[in-house]
């Protein structure tokens, strides 16, 4: 893999990651709030 490549798969990874965190955040937010 070219260091293109390379940057390019870290960056769509973060990207992944960093959606599926906020997701889960937003869901355990969501998950108190209905709990109150």
């Amino acid at each position: 893999m070219t260091g293109t490549s390379i940057a390019f798969f870290l960056f769509g990874a973060i990207f992944l990651w960093g959606g599926l965190a906020v997701t889960l955040t937003i869901a355990i937010k969501d998950d108190k709030e209905t709990m109150i």
